[in-house]
């Protein structure tokens, strides 16, 4: 069996597979992957977000999954945002408490083979001497210039007071002692005492010292659905996760034809699913057992409503961003993960923590400010989330590891994907392959599609003759990515990463 790291930057890759080089496992390997990645691209995640995974450990016939978001504060209050449509992605009340620090402590203690500091100190090293900004650091710090450089955390982003060039190199002496701290004296650290005071201070005490101190992670069970032969598994709601699922579940029901891939029939059953997104996808507590949205009658009465030959009207979701780091990480003894891990948009709320040097996450955007909705504001609630990692098996044997970021757009992005490899495409094709999303549509709409550059034109015409709106785009797009994927084949496991973000990477050995 093979070691094997994946994810969205080569730093963060590097130091995933010197872990396991080390006689780490998976999991050590994952978190030490993800805590360099929120070092290296605080535009997609870091300390001040949220957390989920799935964990597979090898003998066993199921994942572990691990739901680390946190919850609304305590002195969260919908009334207060009456002249706002949505929760404005820089207002104190769109911070969750973060909840990925103990995520990681959560991840090691039941599964973590080395010792947890040996996990921080590649990060803390590449935090003091420094590493070269990609372009879509440089993008990011360009466009939150006048709100970040203006807090001591961001300070140091701006070397000399100027957007750093692509290549340019960035260090992050203040985020690098924050986690040395972390280190030293474990995931109490960050959640009690100084920085929980600090955190609350720098929320309006929206979100309280004690609402962080006393938040910590949750295993849940995560959901499956056999598709095509594999059984797929995904995180529970709150997350969107099970999107994907359904999309596929909702095709395969649809599907005359196991060779090929109908784009028309894949583009419905994505929309067809998404349309009661917002209706069914929220914080069941422990009520989980009345979520309906993998169960087979509900995703045959949606199957009934596609129209085989034209595109449907369907009810509009959401319009959800995003800023997200995926990676995926499997040992040579056959554990793996599947991590994700979230700002929510870009860099966050841009919300700084005095000179901790981090940002806190925006998740609460999530929520909507509809009075006695499931997903509204309500302090120790948590919001609908857009992250959607995916594990595969096959007789009770682990299959594939795959996942994206893209916000709302992650189920469009892994269905078709996925879709591919369960019909038996090459994965490096499937990888290259044109992709697709629906922007946005409304319920007198017609569906409106932007493909990538690609896609045969007999399908596109195809597609404008059964009443989409098809807009052909000039290039790959990064935002369309980046996934990872490590995948079984007959005789080996492959890995491949998304050469739309040019900083993702992947290494085998």
């Amino acid at each position: 069996m093979s070691n094997i790291v994946v994810s969205p930057h080569s730093l963060s890759t590097l130091a995933g597979i010197k872990i396991l080089r080390n006689g780490g496992n998976a999991i050590d390997a994952a978190i030490a992957t993800n805590i360099v990645q929120g070092v290296v691209a605080p535009e997609t995640c870091g300390i001040g977000g949220d957390l989920f995974a799935l964990i597979w450990i090898n003998g066993e016939t199921k994942p572990y999954c691990l739901d680390s978001s946190g919850y609304a504060g305590s002195n969260a209050d919908l009334s207060s945002l009456s002249s706002y449509s949505n929760i404005p992605l820089d207002h104190p009340m769109s911070v969750t408490v973060p909840g990925a620090v103990r995520g990681w402590y959560a991840m090691h203690e039941r599964f973590g083979s080395l010792e947890m500091n040996d996990l921080f100190i590649q990060a803390i090293e590449i935090c003091s001497k420094g590493f070269n900004v990609s372009s879509e650091l440089h993008q990011s710090l360009k466009r939150h210039e006048e709100t970040l450089k203006m807090q001591d955390s961001g300070k140091e982003l701006y070397p000399f007071g100027k957007v750093p060039a692509i290549g340019d190199t960035v260090q992050r002496t203040m985020l690098g002692k924050t986690l040395k701290n972390i280190s030293d004296q474990g995931s109490d650290y960050f959640y009690s005492g100084k920085v929980s005071e600090a955190i609350s201070d720098s929320l309006t005490n929206i979100v309280t010292s004690h609402d962080i101190n006393s938040f910590y992670p949750q295993w849940v069970e995560p959901l499956s659905l056999e598709i095509y032969g594999k059984i797929g598994w995904v995180t529970p709601p709150q997350t969107q996760s099970y999107l994907t699922l359904a999309t596929l579940k909702i095709y395969e029901m649809l599907d005359s034809d196991f060779k090929d891939i109908d784009m028309h029939t894949l583009i419905e059953s994505y929309r067809a699913a998404a349309s009661q997104r917002d209706d069914i996808t929220y914080d069941y507590g422990n009520n989980i057992d009345l979520f309906p949205g993998l169960n087979t009658e509900y995703l045959k009465s949606l199957s009934n409503l596609i129209n085989l030959d034209n595109s449907s009207t369907f009810n509009q979701p959401t319009d959800i961003g995003g800023g997200t780091a995926y990676m995926c990480t499997k040992d040579k003894n056959g554990n793996a993960v599947s991590l994700i891990q979230s700002n929510y948009y870009g860099i966050g709320s841009t919300i700084g923590v005095k000179d901790y040097g981090f940002f806190l996450h925006n998740r609460g955007a999530g929520f909507n400010l509809i009075q006695n909705h499931p997903n509204s504001l309500k302090p120790g609630r948590k919001p609908l989330h857009t992250l959607s990692p995916t594990m595969w098996s096959v007789d009770g044997n682990l299959d594939m590891v795959i996942g994206t970021r893209g916000g709302r757009y992650q189920p469009q992005l892994l269905s078709h994907f996925i879709l591919k490899i369960l019909k038996n495409e090459n994965l490096e094709n499937a990888m290259t392959s044109p992709r697709w999303n629906i922007d946005e549509f409304g319920k007198k709409s017609l569906s409106e599609i932007n493909i990538e550059p690609g896609l045969d034109k007999k399908i596109i015409k195809e597609l404008i003759n059964k009443g989409h709106k098809v807009n052909q785009l000039a290039e790959l797009q990064n935002s369309y990515g980046p996934i990872s994927a490590i995948v079984k084949t007959e005789d080996n496991w492959k890995a491949s990463h998304d050469l739309r973000v040019d900083t993702s990477s992947s290494i085998i050995e």
